[in-house]
C-alpha cells in the first residue's frame, strides 16, 4: 500500500512519519521501500532546509523501523547510523531442550515429544512447528489415532490445526478455549512465530524446519524447498512458549546445528523474481536499477533477468526506459505478466473473465480438500472442471459462485474455501476499479470463446510453455528443461500438444502448477520478436 502511495505522490507529501514494522521479515516490498524511503528521506531534508528560502512547506520524514527479532545494529548502519531503542517485552522464562542425536524422522520425533508432554508435564497447550499443510494433516491423524488409546479417566488431547488453505472457522479452533481436561495441540507453519499469537501456549516443540521459496535466476526456476530455519526464527518459536506464563521448548536438532544456523532469514530480495521490484523502481523515477541503494544486494544475474523479461513484456523500451505500457502495468500491484495479461484482454474484448481468473489466482486455492473426505471433495471438483485446463476450470468456480450470491452452504456442499473466495471477491473489485480508471471496459466479455483468454495469458506467461514430447512427458519451451504436471492440476494424466503454465516449482520434480492446453502455432503470434530468437526444443 505504501509503495503505490509512492508512485502516486513520489514525496509523500501528506505525511510526516513513517512506520515499518515486522522489519525482520526482509519480503521483497519491503526491502524495497527501505530504499526508496532512505532516498526520499534525504530529499525531504534538503527541501525542508532550503523552505526558508523557497517558501516551501516540505518537512523532513521520520522512519520508525520496528521489530521483535531485529538486528538493530545492521538497520541503524543502513539508515544513517539512526539512534536505537530497545524496549524490553513481557517474556516470561523459557526453558530449552535440544535432543541429543540428530533426528532421522522428526515428525515421528515430534509425535513423540507431544505424547512424552502430554503424559508427564503439567497442563498446558502445546505448539508445533511444522513445514506445510501435508504434514500438518497427516500429524493430526496420528494424534488422533494415538489419543484414541489414552486412558479414559486422563487428560484428552485435541490437535488444531492451522494453515492458509483451512476455512475459517476450523482455524478458530486454534484461538478458542480446549474444552474441559483437555490439552489443545497446535500444528502450525511458521505463520505462528510471529503473525499470530495464540493464548495458553506453555510448549513448543520446534522442528527447526520451514518450506522456503526460493529463485534460480539463471535458469528462471522457483523451487519450494524445506530448509534449516534461521537462529533468530528458533529464537523467535522459543519465545511463543513463554508469553503468559513460564514454559519449556524442545528442539527437535541438537545444540551443535542451532550454532551452525544461519543468523538470520536469508532475505527475499537474494532469492525470488525481481521483474515486480524493477518496475516499481523505474516507475517511481529509479532509472539506475543496478546502482539502486539496497540494503542486501541481489546478484547481478537476477537483476538483468528481471530488466530482460520487462523488456520481453514491452514494459521496458530499446533504451531501458519504461514504456507507456510499462507504466500503465505498475498501475496495478500485479506480477508484470499479469499486468501484460490484463492489458491484452483489451484488444481480445475478454477483461471480464481475465480479471476473474487474476483474482482466482491471487490465493493459494479455492478448492478445499480435508484428508477425510479427499473422495467426496474430488467428485464434487468434477462439476467445475474444462478440458481447456486449469484457469477456465476457476472461472467456471467463479461463474457458479456469483449465481448463487456467494452462498456457505453451497461452498461446504462443494468444498470451496469460504475466505479464498472472499478475498477474490476483494482482488476483482479492485482489479475493477483500476481497469476503469484507466479506461479499460472491466465488463467486456468473450462469452464462451476461451480460446482468446488462453491466447491472452501466452501474451503474458509465453516463456512460461513447455511442449509434448515422442515419450509422452513434456518440455519447457525455455531451457529445454523435462517437467511435470503437478497432480492437483486437471490436466494431470492428459496430453496435448502444448501448455501454458503460471508457475514452475521445485520439490521433488520440476512441476508445473497453473496450466492450460494451448495451440503450439499460437506461441510465435504471442511474441514474435522472442520466438524468433528462441530455438523451440524438438
Amino acid at each position: 500500500m505504501l509503495i503505490r502511495e509512492l508512485l502516486s505522490d513520489t514525496m509523500l507529501s501528506r505525511y510526516s512519519c513513517v512506520i515499518l514494522d515486522e522489519a525482520h521479515e526482509r519480503t521483497l516490498r519491503t526491502d524495497i521501500l527501505f530504499g526508496m524511503v532512505k532516498e526520499l528521506q534525504k530529499k525531504r531534508l534538503e527541501l525542508s532546509k532550503e523552505n526558508e528560502k523557497n517558501g516551501s512547506n516540505v518537512t523532513p520524514l521520520k522512519i520508525i523501523i520496528m521489530s521483535a527479532t531485529l538486528d538493530a545494529e545492521r538497520f541503524s548502519e543502513y539508515f544513517n547510523n539512526a539512534k536505537i531503542l530497545y524496549i524490553s517485552g513481557r517474556q516470561h522464562s523459557v526453558r530449552i531442550f535440544n535432543t541429543v542425536e540428530p533426528q532421522s524422522d522428526y515428525l515421528d520425533s515430534a509425535l513423540l515429544t507431544i505424547f512424552q508432554i502430554h503424559m508427564e508435564q503439567q497442563p498446558g497447550d502445546i505448539l508445533v512447528f511444522l513445514t506445510g499443510q501435508e504434514e500438518i494433516e497427516s500429524m493430526e491423524k496420528l494424534i488422533n489415532e494415538h489419543g484414541s488409546q489414552l486412558p479414559n479417566d486422563g487428560m484428552k488431547i485435541l490437535p488444531c490445526p492451522i494453515f492458509a488453505a483451512l476455512p475459517p472457522a476450523q482455524q478458530a479452533k486454534v484461538f478458542s478455549p480446549a474444552p474441559p481436561n483437555t490439552r489443545k495441540v497446535i500444528l502450525a507453519t511458521n505463520i505462528a512465530e510471529t503473525s499470530i499469537t495464540i493464548s495458553g501456549i506453555r510448549y513448543v516443540i520446534d522442528t527447526g524446519l520451514v518450506k522456503v521459496r526460493g529463485y534460480n535466476s539463471k535458469i528462471g526456476i522457483e523451487s519450494l524447498l524445506i530448509s534449516p530455519i534461521s537462529k533468530s526464527s528458533s529464537r523467535q518459536r522459543t519465545g511463543r512458549a513463554g508469553r503468559e506464563a513460564p514454559g519449556i521448548c524442545y528442539r527437535l536438532y541438537t545444540e551443535a546445528t542451532f550454532d551452525s544456523l544461519d543468523e538470520n532469514t536469508e532475505p527475499e530480495i537474494k532469492r525470488c523474481n525481481l521483474a515486480s521490484a524493477v518496475l516499481l523502481l523505474k516507475a517511481s523515477g529509479v532509472h539506475d536499477i543496478l546502482g539502486f541503494d539496497y540494503m542486501d544486494r541481489p546478484s547481478r544475474t537476477s537483476l538483468i533477468r528481471a530488466l530482460e523479461q520487462l523488456y520481453a513484456l514491452g514494459a521496458l523500451s530499446d533504451s531501458g526506459e519504461l514504456t507507456e505500457l510499462g507504466k500503465k502495468m505498475a498501475e496495478f500491484p500485479l506480477d508484470p505478466m499479469y499486468s501484460k495479461v490484463l492489458f491484452e484482454s483489451q484488444k481480445a474484448k475478454c477483461t471480464q473473465e481475465i480479471i476473474a481468473i487474476i483474482s482466482l489466482l491471487s490465493v493459494d486455492g479455492v478448492f478445499f480438500s480435508p484428508h477425510d473426505k479427499r473422495a467426496e471433495a474430488a467428485e464434487a471438483k468434477k462439476k467445475f472442471i474444462s478440458r481447456d485446463g486449469d484457469h477456465i476450470t476457476l472461472l467456471n468456480v467463479l461463474t457458479a459462485y456469483l449465481s448463487v450470491n456467494g452462498d456457505r452452504d453451497w461452498c461446504r456442499e462443494n468444498f470451496i474455501n469460504v475466505r479464498a473466495m472472499k478475498h477474490v471477491m476483494d482482488v476483482r473489485k479492485q482489479l475493477t476499479q483500476l481497469c476503469t480508471r484507466l479506461n479499460i471496459s472491466p465488463t467486456t466479455s468473450c462469452g464462451q470463446d476461451y480460446d482468446v483468454v488462453l491466447k491472452c495469458f501466452l501474451a503474458g506467461f509465453f516463456q512460461n510453455t513447455a511442449l509434448l514430447q515422442p515419450d509422452g512427458g513434456y518440455k519447457t519451451v525455455v531451457g529445454g528443461m523435462t517437467v511435470y504436471i503437478h497432480p492437483a492440476s486437471v490436466m494431470f494424466g492428459k496430453k496435448v500438444e502444448a501448455i501454458v503454465y503460471n508457475e514452475l516449482v521445485f520439490t521433488t520434480k520440476h512441476y508445473l502448477r497453473g496450466i492450460s492446453g494451448i495451440q503450439a502455432n499460437w506461441l510465435p503470434q504471442a511474441a514474435p520478436k522472442y520466438f524468433n530468437n528462441v530455438p523451440v526444443p524438438q
